[in-house]
């Protein structure tokens, strides 16, 4: 016969294991939720942001600018009053390009031909130290741009892409395989849009019951979708989505070519 002691002691352990459960579930949701990435929840986030913050970003953009380029600069040069004020005049347009929207690259490129114009104009040994701090400050704006999505150089992005650390096997398993199916990238590309319940999904790919949660696991398995819950609705994650953006890309340059 069961004591009251270990009575106790069952009820605790199982209510323990209940807030353990409960514990990991909440974890789990949370995790979902910070990978989420639909798209529209992101470009809403960016122009609320845009529209509270980038008066007072492009503000704060063009003091710092001003202040790093008046304490850092070589204080005994005969040219520093004129490289001050020629770098400060720089920077300063270059933090309002931040307040306007999508940036293009013909733009930024006209900047930097501008910073090598100016280091033209260098005369001493002690120059370089000037401009590297005013090239520093141009490319931490530039970085700026890129982070807030108004700007995208895809010759640079390029030129970053290292061919030779590609794994086949990893690349077809992971995000080659998940997408190489026409019913898998038609849940993919309308997932981008809004999250959609497993009903929603079998009313778009015209598949039910088990063939239609055979190709959802695929895209679960490689991390492509989350599920909200058991039995909520689906949405596309980080790797989703870039994985979409890199197909656009591609069908695009061979489009064109």
């Amino acid at each position: 016969m069961e004591t009251a002691y270990e009575n106790t002691e069952i009820n605790y352990r199982t209510e323990l294991h209940s807030i353990k459960e409960e514990v990991r579930s909440l974890r789990n949701e949370f995790s979902r939720f910070l990978q989420r990435a639909n798209q529209q929840h992101i470009e809403g986030m960016l122009e609320e942001m845009r529209k509270n913050f980038m008066k007072p970003m492009v503000d704060y953009l063009c003091e710092d600018a001003s202040e790093r380029i008046h304490t850092r600069m070589t204080a005994d040069c005969g040219m520093r009053d004129f490289c001050e004020t020629a770098f400060r005049e720089l920077l300063q347009e270059t933090a309002g390009l931040v307040g306007r929207g999508r940036i293009e690259a013909e733009t930024i490129k006209l900047y930097r031909d501008r910073l090598e114009e100016l280091k033209k104009e260098a005369k001493t040994s002690s120059c370089s130290r000037c401009f590297s701090e005013a090239t520093n400050l141009f490319e931490k704006q530039v970085k700026l741009m890129r982070s807030l999505q108004i700007y995208e150089d895809r010759e640079e992005e390029d030129k970053k892409i290292d061919i030779s650390k590609i794994e086949p096997e990893k690349l077809v398993s992971e995000v080659c395989e998940p997408v190489a199916n026409r019913q898998r990238l038609l849940m993919l590309k309308a997932l981008s849009g809004e999250s959609k319940t497993f009903s929603e999904l079998s009313k778009l790919t015209g598949l039910r019951g088990g063939n239609l949660l055979f190709h959802l696991q695929k895209l679960l398995e490689t991390g492509m979708v989350l599920q909200r819950n058991e039995r909520g609705d689906y949405i596309i994650t980080r790797k989703g989505y870039s994985t979409l953006q890199g197909l656009s890309r591609i069908y695009s340059e061979i489009e064109q070519g």
